[in-house]
């Protein structure tokens, strides 16, 4: 029974792990950089925003249940058959997340939308208040005009700024790299771990039978 409660988890943990991979692997390679080919970089700073909330997601729980499942194995296989390669599989499962940390250490981090716009605020406001000091006579309406265009304008500005976009779009196919990596490892450890309990299994069958 206790059998084929390892050989089930080891299953789903295979399947998880080979489907974390390749996902990270579609999203490094074609999903997310054609993203930069959409024509205006407020679309495409939308479509990543929402690709890359709902790929973290996926990533986190297949990630955690192919990890848990070889975990699990690992602990409630018998004394002679606690595979060193069930922890060490489950070991690259849990630090694929560990990427989001690994990846600004070697890549740098990326130019932040919060960063770059609070820049681009104060360097408006010193173009104002330089205004508003050589035009002492204007009227208060004037100068609420003047604000509310330039205030639009600095909204439209941060909305499409496309150096920021590309540079997160940049940081997030790296991460992903290194994700597949990690992952990769980890599902070449499992294919050949089970390959090997597979074989172990048969030759243990003709030894008995012979």
């Amino acid at each position: 029974m206790a059998s084929r409660k390892v050989s089930a988890l080891k299953f789903v943990g295979t399947v998880s792990l080979g489907l974390l991979t390749g996902t990270s692997y579609t999203l490094s390679s074609i999903t997310v950089p054609s993203l930069l080919e959409l024509p205006s970089a407020s679309s495409a700073a939308k479509a990543f925003r929402n690709l890359t909330s709902t790929a973290s997601t996926q990533l986190t729980s297949l990630a955690s249940l192919s990890g848990s499942a070889f975990l699990l194995a690992f602990i409630i296989s018998p004394r002679g058959f606690k595979h060193p390669y069930l922890l060490y599989t489950s070991l690259f499962c849990f630090s694929t997340r560990l990427s989001d940390y690994v990846t600004p250490s070697i890549f740098g981090a990326p130019v932040t939308s919060s960063s770059a716009a609070a820049q681009r605020r104060a360097e408006a406001q010193a173009r104002k208040d330089k205004k508003a000091a050589r035009r002492m006579e204007a009227s208060y309406e004037d100068l609420g005009g003047s604000h509310s265009d330039e205030a639009s304008s600095e909204e439209h500005e941060e909305d499409s700024n496309g150096e920021e976009v590309r540079s997160e779009v940049q940081f997030f196919v790296r991460n992903q790299l290194i994700q597949t990596a990690l992952a990769g490892v980890g599902f070449a450890m499992a294919v050949v771990g089970i390959w090997g309990d597979g074989a172990l299994g048969v030759s243990e069958t003709l030894v008995i039978e012979f």
